[in-house]
Formats: C-alpha cells, structure tokens, sequence
C-alpha cells in the first residue's frame, strides 16, 4: 500500500502549473485531494482528472491573499475530510524587471501578497488541525531564487528568500509536534510564471536554460514528504551556484555570470534542449 493512500492533501495554485502536477502526483498514490485556486473552471478540470486516477477529490475556489477565504477553505476540507495530512503551499505570482524600474516596488507587494502572506495565512489555519492531530508535513515552495538571487529577478528573489526563513523557522518550531516542513527550490521551470516576459526581459541566466517540467518538481514534493527531506533544490547540479553563494557572493556572481553561456549551463545539465518560451509556446499550441 502507497505512503499516501487515504491521506488529505490540501494543494494551493492547484489549478494549472506546479500545483496541478502535484495533485496528481499523490491522486496517483491514493491520497485524497483537496483543491484551492482562484480559478473554478480550471479546478473543476484538474479535480476531473484527480477522480480519473480513481482518488477522491474536493475543490474550493480560493484566494490565498483573502483571509475569510483561506479559513473557508480549511473548514470545507475538515467538513468534507475530517483532517489534513499534507499542506502543499504552492500558490503564488512573479514580476520581472530591474530595481531601477518604477513598478519594482509595487510589484514587490504584489508577490508578497500573494506568494508569501498568502502562505502564511494558509499555514496558519491548517497549522491547528496538524497540532490537534499530534503528525503531518507542510512543504513551501521557494525557488533557487530563494537562496541566490538573478538580476531582473529581485522582487521575486526577496520573496522566495523569504519563503526559505519562513519554512526554516516554522520547521524548528513545529518539529516537537510531529510536524514536518519541507522547503523545495526549483531551478526555472515550465510554468506560465514568466510567460508575458520578453526574452530580453528575461533575468539572464534564464534566457537559453532548458527548464524543469512540473511533473519533476510534483515528484520532489512527494518525495521530500515520504521521505522527510527538509530541503530539496532541482537540479541537484544547481547546488554548485548555491555553494558558491553560501562561500562567497563574489563566486556566486561569478556562477550567476557564467551560467548565461549556453556551454555552461549544458555543463551543469541546465541547458539541454528547448528555452523557457520554446517550451512554453510548444505546450500552448498543442
């Protein structure tokens, strides 16, 4: 029997992207899905295709950043389900453009809204329901953002920085309780995060790497909670920047620089096929 057969697992930005795969990720091993996104056309979709792998599924339109909303949806999954096993934080936005740039600010607070409060909201209400029942796993999603800045990136980068402290802050905290927090830092991947950037737009390591598939990153996910990871970055070989970083932000420029050579980034397995818009635009036209 799966790890996760009959477990509740409550899945923010379930609606398309990262979330969407990995709902059905633990669809997959049996779990019970629980399904929060603004979105109630694409959830219906994604909560049609959880009931298609045969696991039961409950969907709630939800926006993380509406307090009244977040409690809604805790309450409609204990009502339906009676406990939560597996919080997924996963919803959230990013803007691109440089410091400089007059948005910069707002677009600072837009990605806190909803990347990071928003995850704390959620966390915060289902945290009581994993206390009570004495075991359950929390897992955030960050990005390599997250521990290594890009040019182009920052308001994004403060954010998921931020998503790091939280998740390693909340996992001592909680450890005592039988909880476990997972943090997990994504390489780019194959999401419509980015999608309206021009590619000169584009943080410049990012203009030619080849991204993860949601799928790969879904499969961390269930790994890190099955097997109690505490943190996880994809690809394994973008630890190489973050080793850099951690020793010296002079190395972790020169990492961040050089990674926006083609002959580099292949080296390190980050550049092996199609860009990020390629991809994006392949997967859009089918």
């Amino acid at each position: 029997m799966s790890t996760f057969a009959n477990k509740v697992v409550l899945v923010t930005g379930a609606s398309r992207g990262i979330g969407r795969a990995v709902a059905l990720a633990f669809a997959a091993e049996g779990a019970r899905l629980v399904l929060a996104a603004r979105s109630p056309d694409r959830l219906a979709e994604v909560e049609e295709e959880v009931l298609a792998l045969g696991a039961d599924a409950l969907s709630v339109q939800t926006d993380v950043s509406v307090p009244a909303e977040v409690a809604a949806l805790a309450d409609a999954a204990m009502s339906r389900f009676g406990r939560i096993d597996v919080l997924v934080n996963n919803a959230g936005i990013g803007k691109v453009g440089e410091v400089a740039a007059g948005t910069f600010a707002e677009d600072l607070r837009l990605t806190e809204r909803a990347s990071l409060f928003g995850m704390i909201g959620v966390t915060q209400q289902v945290l009581p329901i994993l206390r009570r029942q004495g075991e359950g796993a929390i897992v955030n999603l960050s990005s390599v953002m997250g521990r290594k800045a890009f040019a182009r990136f920052g308001s994004y980068a403060i954010v998921m920085h931020a998503v790091s402290a939280f998740s390693d802050a909340l996992r001592q905290e909680v450890a005592a309780d039988g909880i476990r927090v997972s943090v997990i830092h994504p390489a780019l991947t194959a999401t419509d995060l980015l999608r309206d950037a021009d590619v000169a737009e584009m943080p410049p390591p990012f203009r030619h790497m080849t991204p993860l598939t949601p799928d790969d990153v879904a499969k961390a996910v269930v790994a890190a909670v099955r097997h109690g990871k505490r943190r996880v970055v994809l690809p394994r070989t973008a630890n190489v920047l973050l080793l850099a970083e951690a020793f010296s932000p002079r190395l972790g420029d020169l990492v961040a620089t050089a990674l926006t050579k083609r002959r580099v980034a292949s080296l390190l397995r980050m550049s092996r096929g199609k860009t990020y818009h390629e991809t994006i635009s392949a997967a859009h036209s089918r």
